[in-house]
């Protein structure tokens, strides 16, 4: 079925990237993830071509989904499908304007286009889903980490002190701290123009590969901190969107769950 739908895709020429869950597994920062999860151009005639390509699929609305126009997906609303029928079926999300990420002809251009079990597909840009995972959930911390790491295999990067300060500010677990300053022990130099307690963190770690308790335990307050800020704006987002989601779903002006597209 995901093969399918990848390919009326294709056929139908629409504009999309691959994001959030299935990314991150193609990234290597995952191992599993059930749904797919695309951005797709928010125009009037890509619309158009997607909700041809959601047709081929046997697409049906579900849960609290506005109608697919150039407005709500630009208005950054989500949209939830499911695909096929019965032991086939196939969650997919769908935005037009996701948060963080900027604009979809920006990230297209960082895009890659990556072989996958479906066939070719256009993914997200590293960067990009970085910002796109800065939700309120914590579970997408760790991933995060992990593809700050996987920044330095993508072919975009120059393993420059940009690279590195960059890793930096995008790497909230201590697991994936040691392997950076294990794997890039000139970044501790950038470190200094971050944060002295992760330089302190980073340096030690090369010293002894042994850091103690002591040093340890601000390093994982400064990343707490940070990770509240960030679910804090996330919730902040949302908010408006949620709210007119309500007085659609009020107004009776959302899709019928179960609906053919």
């Amino acid at each position: 079925m995901i093969a399918n739908f990848f390919q009326s895709l294709k056929a139908a020429k629409v504009e999309y990237l691959l994001i959030s869950g299935q990314a991150t597994v193609l990234y290597g920062a995952a191992t599993f993830s059930e749904d797919i999860d695309l951005w797709i151009a928010p125009t009037a005639e890509n619309c158009d071509r997607f909700k041809t390509s959601l047709r081929a699929c046997d697409a049906r609305f579900y849960k609290l989904t506005p109608q697919l126009t150039p407005d709500y997906l630009q208005r950054g609303h989500g949209f939830h499908f499911v695909l096929g029928a019965g032991g086939e079926s196939v969650f997919l999300d769908v935005m037009g304007n996701p948060p963080r990420a900027g604009t979809f002809m920006a990230a297209k251009a960082k895009a890659r286009w990556m072989q996958t079990e479906w066939g070719n597909v256009h993914t997200i840009g590293v960067k990009s889903l970085v910002e796109l995972k800065k939700t309120q959930r914590l579970e997408d911390y760790p991933i995060i980490s992990r593809l700050a790491l996987a920044w330095f295999e993508q072919p975009d990067c120059t393993n420059t002190g940009e690279d590195f300060l960059w890793a930096l500010e995008n790497i909230f677990t201590l697991p994936e701290l040691t392997i950076y300053f294990s794997e890039h022990p000139e970044a501790v130099a950038s470190a200094s123009h971050f944060n002295q307690k992760v330089a302190e963190f980073g340096r030690q770690w090369l010293a002894a590969q042994d850091v103690p308790e002591s040093v340890e335990q601000p390093v994982r307050g400064f990343f707490q901190e940070r990770i509240a800020t960030l679910q804090m704006a996330d919730r902040h987002y949302w908010r408006d969107i949620i709210g007119e989601l309500k007085s659609l779903r009020a107004e009776g002006r959302l899709t019928p769950e179960g609906g053919a597209v």
